[in-house]
């Protein structure tokens, strides 16, 4: 695309190279070459090759893990039937507005690692390498507790093999997947997000039958929200669930780590944006709903450090008190997809998180190596010896470690959302500073400022209460699962703050050009891709016309 003519003889969706920092438009098996380094050998980068459907359905599904499918029912546990779905509602209107924000800024400059680059280059350095070091870290506990997790689903069928024999048999498997790029990552995910999506609409629609009497012996209706069972442990139970509910809706930034790998940006990143609203509604609270009209709060079965029972998934136990047994144990399988997908997008976003530290100079260099097939293999590798501290399993309980693990990276959550819209607001401002007209972005976070301020105020009230029922009894795994995460947060900033003597980037300074994609800044072919965006026709031509962008 060296010049007008051949700009303009873009046509489709998967022509399109939006053109950034470090990336390829490569597609094929090897990544463009772009020099060489001291010792003469190529340096490759990554590749634009994740399709609209790849990045549709990874934001509409890929990060549906066992945070939703296990991890609900200690938050059943923790805030009852009604207390669960309320946690989830309120996380759910802060990721709403995370992932506008994000998408704002994703569309406009386009880079793998990008809010960690954002922070960074619209806030503080320290802040931005804070912030970088927090969300890698967060993803590989993530995976770690993934594999934690597999154990705790096996035991549906077997307690005979050691829970590290399956952690690192399910290591192994993440780990060739994504060594084969980020096409191999992004195919991979279709498939299994699409699976899991299937498995959560069959999941409400048969829950509903089986609540409603229709499938099974008994109806259940509201019978479990009665007698003040709806808030078994009030006010603390809804804040108990906060952590867990941000843990199981991790992972709707990938959107803006995915937009340095996605052939047009421009397109692709605002319509999988629009999908989070649904996703919120249908998946996370329509599930969270059923089961609390089917699984009472104080079933064993349900995931907490307090009973000894076999901890069974709540999609599992829904079938299995449906007189469906053999359902469930299909839905299991599905959960351990669910696992697999998860775990499978912890590494892919933790590696590109490390490989941009890496690139920014705020981590060792040599992390910042992509081999041939555009994979950061040393970043990738990094990441995956970290989550091997799942293999300590063998001496520490899994209930209790696996409620650390998920508790450190639902804290995270809220340091790293809170963090994206603090850049936001910022971009925003030097834009305003710097007398920039706002309509060349081409996708606008709606009701600005007001959801940067609300997710930065929600999301420190809520990391900071989130632990509050743990002081008193005290309680070790409650208290390090809260609030070790925050401390290193802290401590890490002040060292980087006293190392590199940085301070806050003044908005006439923010850099608003380096890395912006050419579809952009080239308006005639900006307004074609925005007029490619709009869906025409009547209501259920439209309706149908996104199911088939979704799917396909």
């Amino acid at each position: 695309m060296d010049s007008s003519a051949e700009k303009h003889q873009i046509t489709s969706d998967d022509d399109i190279k939006a053109t950034g920092s470090g990336y390829s438009g490569s597609e094929d098996n090897t990544g463009s070459i772009e020099g060489q380094d001291q010792d003469g050998q190529p340096v490759y980068k990554l590749k634009r090759s994740l399709k609209t459907r790849h990045l549709t359905m990874i934001a509409l599904g890929g990060v549906i893990g066992q945070g939703l499918f296990l991890s609900a029912g200690a938050n059943l546990h923790n805030g009852g039937p009604a207390g669960a779905l309320i946690a989830y509602a309120i996380i759910g209107f802060i990721v709403f507005w995370v992932a506008y924000s994000l998408g704002e800024m994703a569309t406009y400059i386009p880079v793998s690692g990008s809010f960690t680059i954002y922070c960074k280059r619209f806030v503080d350095d320290s802040f931005g390498a804070m912030v970088g070091y927090n969300y890698w870290g967060c993803w590989a506990i993530i995976v770690a507790a993934e594999l934690v997790a597999l154990p705790l689903v096996m035991q549906f069928w077997t307690d005979k093999v050691p829970d590290w024999a399956w952690s690192l048999i399910y290591l192994v498997i993440i780990f060739l997947l994504n060594m084969f790029g980020a096409r191999s990552y992004g195919e991979t995910e279709y498939w299994f997000s699409l699976i899991k999506v299937l498995a959560v609409i069959i999941f409400i629609i048969v829950g509903a039958c089986i609540s409603g009497g229709l499938v099974g012996d008994e109806v259940y209706g509201f019978k479990y929200w009665e007698n003040g069972n709806a808030f078994p442990h009030g006010v603390l139970g809804v804040i108990d669930s906060f952590v867990l509910a941000s843990f199981s809706m991790q992972g709707t930034e990938i959107i803006g780590i995915t937009a340095g790998e996605c052939s047009n940006p421009l397109k692709q990143v605002p319509r999988a944006i629009k999908t989070v609203f649904w996703r919120i509604i249908v998946f996370y609270l329509g599930s969270v709903f059923i089961m609390g009209q089917v699984i009472p709060w104080n079933d064993p079965h349900n995931l907490n450090t307090e009973s000894g029972d076999t901890t069974v998934s709540p999609f599992t136990l829904v079938f299995s008190k449906g007189s469906l047994a053999s359902v469930a144990h299909i839905m299991n399988v599905v959960i351990l997809i669910t696992v697999l997908s998860c775990a499978n997008s912890g590494l892919y976003v933790a590696s590109r998180t490390m490989l941009a530290l890496s690139e920014e100079g705020i981590a060792w260099k040599k992390l910042g190596y992509i081999s041939k097939r555009g994979v950061p293999i040393w970043a990738l590798t990094c990441t995956a010896l970290v989550s091997l501290v799942c293999f300590v399993t063998s001496v520490i309980p899994g209930k209790a470690l696996y409620q650390v693990l998920v508790s450190l990276s639902g804290v995270a959550g809220f340091v790293t959302w809170g963090s994206i819209c603090l850049a936001h607001f910022r971009f925003r401002q030097a834009f305003k500073a710097q007398g920039r007209d706002l309509d060349i972005l081409p996708f606008k976070a709606p009701w600005h400022p007001f959801g940067d301020i609300f997710d930065i105020i929600g999301c420190t009230v809520c990391a900071l209460i989130s632990g509050y029922s743990f002081f008193s009894p005290p309680s070790a795994v409650g208290l390090i699962g809260n609030y070790a995460g925050l401390i290193f947060c802290g401590v890490g900033f002040c060292i980087t703050k006293w190392w590199s003597k940085s301070k806050m980037v003044p908005l006439m300074e923010i850099d608003l050009d380096t890395g912006v994609s050419e579809l952009v800044t080239d308006k005639e072919l900006r307004d074609q891709m925005l007029q490619e965006r709009v869906i025409e026709g009547t209501w259920y031509q439209k309706i149908w016309k996104r199911i088939v962008i979704v799917f396909t």
